[in-house]
Order: C-alpha cells, then structure tokens, then sequence
C-alpha cells in the first residue's frame, strides 16, 4: 500500500463517485422532498426486511448532507455518519467485487467532503487525509490489471449512480435506465432482485410521464417484464410483486391476474399496505382500498404515502358523492380529506403532492382565497425545482380562471403568460418536454387560451409575440 503522506497527487478525484457525476444539473425535484423519501426507507428498513445491501442509498443520502443543490444547509458531521455506516454495510457482503465498488465510493465521497469542508485537502487533518487515499488506492487500483473484474467492479458503481439518478426527477430516468442495464448485462448471475424492480419502476415512471390519452400498453409489459425478473431472483421480493400488480392492472384484460398476484402478498408492513391500497384504489374498489389502508393503522411507523393515500380514496369519494348529489357525504369526505392531508404536511410540509391536493382542495370547497395563497406559497417553496414550478404555476393560472368562471381576463392572462415565461425559461436550459408529455400538454393549453384571448380582444403584436416565442423552443 502506498503512503500519501508527502503526496499531493490529485489522481483521486477521476474515481467515480457521487461528486463527478454531474447530479445537480437538470434536477427536476426538490432536494428535500428526496431527503424525506430516503429517510422513510431507511426508517422502515428492518420492517421490510430488505436482503439486498443498502450501500446506494447511504452514500446518496451522505451526498445530499453537502451537495450542491438550491436550499442545502450542509451538514458535514451528519454526511459522514451516513458514509460510516455505508462502510460498516459493506463489510457485510459476501462479493469481494461488490464490497470493492462500494468502498471505493465511500471514500472517494469522503474526500470530496473534506474538500468543501475546507478551501483545499492541505488544511484537511494530514492522517484523515493519508487514511482515506490509501484505503481509496487499496480498492480503486486493486484490480486495475484484472480487465474482467475492473469491468464487474465498475458495474456495481453503475448500480450506485442509477439509484441516485433515479431519485432526481426525470430528466434523469433515461441515463439511470442506461447505468442499470449496463450493469445487468455486465454481472450476468451476480444481478440483484431491487435492481431489476428499479429498472422496472423506471420505465413505467417514464411512460406515466409521456402519458397520453391511451395507456402505453407496450411500455407496461416491458416495466412487467423486470418485475417478474426481479421475482425470479428474489421469489420473497412482496414490493416487486406489488408493482408487477399495480403494472399489469393498467391493462384491462390482465386485471384479474393483477389481483390473483395481489392475493399472494402477506406482508404487514407500510410500503405494501400503500402499494395494495393504490392498486384498489385505481380499480375503483375503495372499500377494498380502505380496508387496507384500516389494517395498516396500527403499524408503529407510517409514511407520507400511506396517509396521501387515505386522502386520495376519500376525494375520490367525494367526487361520487358529488356526482350523486349527496352533497352532505361529499363534505364529510371534503373533511377527511383534508384530515389527512394535514397528517402529510405535518410529517413532510414540502411534500409537492400533498402541498397541491390541498390547495385543489380548497378550490373544490371554494375556499378560494385559500386555495390562492397556498398556490403562491407553492410557487415560492419550488422556485429551485422547475418541473413543480411550472406544474404549480399551471394550477394556479387554472385556478384564477375557475373563480372567473373559465372567462379569460387580463389577471388570469397574465397567470398564463407566468406559465409560458417559466416553460421556456425550461426549456431554454434543460431541453424538450416531450411531445406528450403532461407537462408539454399544459403549456399547450396556456399558449391556446392565451392566443384565444389576445385574438378576442385584437392585441396582435402580443399574439405575435406569444407565437414566435415558443415556436422558437418548439411549441
């Protein structure tokens, strides 16, 4: 082992880690709604009695404690107890390679947190520095005459970057998608069950994404391919085999085999309850949905999710209730939907989703100044995250519109010109939205109401002008 007590090679900083991989650009999500995600998972880990290594979560979460992105207070002391226990998880697996890739990022991470630390590693306490580059040097350069096993080592580090990139919105689902097949096909037999469940969730995220008027039935059965590989390799995987569920309940004519699948999965703890509550839910069985979501009240640690979807069950009861002119039933389901929204907010109050269903809330009761200050609210909390920003400014502008009574106005114009402004400002930096994308499908409402509008009132040179602007980012 080489010493670098007198060296100041920077070799270093070429391994790969979560500092060189470019994560805080084109990041569509709020920093802090990903923190509140990890932490759940880390919190209900014993519950689901995870068997794959956790390694790839702690060194993202230790990443994110000093990280780059809009609104971080970084915390060092904390960055470096997630890295410790990344290192004490990895001694516990049985791959030599596997446990290689992950100290390698472990203390490639490391490094680069003194580095922000401090102004440069010189003022970093010379034995910290030593011990770390040599315990860098043992595992990066260990194998670096091993072609076969160089290739496998950097394959795990893949899995390690796809994880953190899927975290981080979409415009990172296509390279995260790349970095898992890559591994996949690189490890052949040594393929773990959460990575297949992953890739699996990544490419049904990406086709809810571009969703159109018609499921993408073919992008379905891909995402139900690796789940069903994911049960392959891990027959005890009840997560994976309540996405293959979820996954084959959006094709009409494979429900009852969804709910044939549905029925093998015992597990009493919070992700499955969520993910069988959803699934009832999308079919319209809401007793069934409720039902579930009863049983999993008496769990000691309960979830965002797990209270969003009691929320979403009675709002869409609600809407029956409406539908029925039982408005009586339709303003106590009004009360138990915001009963449990509340709850969300109360243990995540940045929760993007459960921030906007209330404030739809309140627009469905005509609270309509609230509605407007939680909307504004909203766009001020994600200024740092675009996809929520536009999506937020988006229902704002709807919103003004609605207490219009769906007649434009120059107040509701100008909701709508925001909107255009912030998605070619997107546009401008991160590229397309997708032809059709829910996204894309907004701003081509705002930009027809507007054209509209102008049209109706003879204002030429603002049509113009709306036209030639977003034409020229392609709309």
């Amino acid at each position: 082992m080489a010493s670098y007590e007198n060296s100041n090679d920077d070799w270093w900083e070429s391994v790969p880690c979560h500092f060189i991989w470019d994560l805080g650009e084109k990041v569509t999500v709020h920093f802090r709604s990903v923190k509140t995600n990890l932490d759940s998972k880390l919190e209900t880990r014993k519950e689901v009695n995870w068997s794959d290594s956790a390694c790839d979560l702690l060194l993202f979460r230790g990443f994110l404690e000093v990280s780059d992105f809009d609104g971080v207070q970084r915390d060092f002391c904390k960055a470096e107890q997630f890295f410790q226990e990344a290192d004490k998880e990895a001694m516990n697996t049985t791959d030599e390679l596997e446990r290689n890739a992950y100290v390698t990022v472990a203390a490639a991470n490391r490094l680069w947190a003194l580095r922000k630390k401090t102004t440069g590693l010189d003022e970093v306490t010379p034995d910290e520095q030593v011990r770390l580059l040599n315990v860098l040097e043992d595992s990066w350069k260990k194998y670096q005459d091993d072609s076969e096993s160089r290739e496998k080592i950097n394959a795990y580090i893949d899995t390690v970057a796809a994880f953190a990139l899927s975290r981080l919105g979409v415009l990172k689902y296509k390279e995260a998608e790349r970095r898992y097949r890559h591994a996949m096909k690189v490890l052949g037999q040594s393929v773990k069950s959460s990575w297949c469940q992953s890739l699996g969730m990544l490419i049904g995220r990406q086709s809810q994404h571009a969703a159109g008027p018609l499921p993408q039935y073919s992008e379905i059965e891909n995402e139900v391919r690796y789940y069903k590989k994911a049960l392959r390799i891990d027959p005890h995987n009840e997560s994976a085999r309540c996405d293959l569920a979820l996954a084959l309940g959006m094709i009409p004519d494979r429900v009852q085999e969804a709910n044939e699948i549905l029925q093998q999965v015992d597990g009493k703890y919070c992700e499955i309850f969520v993910k069988k509550a959803r699934f009832f839910r999308r079919q319209g069985e809401y007793e069934k949905c409720l039902g579930v979501l009863k049983e999993g009240e008496r769990l000691a640690s309960l979830t965002v999710n797990y209270y969003h979807q009691f929320a979403a069950v009675y709002r869409d009861l609600s809407k029956i209730a409406h539908r029925k002119g039982d408005f009586q039933v339709r303003h106590e389901y009004l009360e138990k939907e915001e009963q449990y929204l509340d709850i969300c907010l109360k243990i995540d109050p940045m929760n993007f989703g459960a921030l906007s269903d209330k404030a739809f809330l309140y627009r469905r009761r005509e609270h309509f100044q609230d509605a407007k200050n939680l909307c504004m609210h909203i766009i001020g909390e994600f200024e740092s995250s675009p996809f929520n920003l536009l999506s937020a400014k988006y229902r704002y502008a709807k919103l003004i519109l609605f207490i219009n009574r769906q007649c434009m106005n120059e107040t509701s114009a100008n909701a709508f010109e925001d909107v255009i402004n912030t998605a070619c400002s997107i546009l401008s930096t991160m590229g397309p939205l997708g032809d059709d994308t829910v996204d894309n499908r907004n701003v081509l409402d705002s930009k027809k109401l507007l054209e509209q509008y102008y049209q109706t009132n003879g204002e030429a040179q603002k049509l113009r002008y709306l036209q030639n602007r977003t034409s020229s980012v392609g709309f």
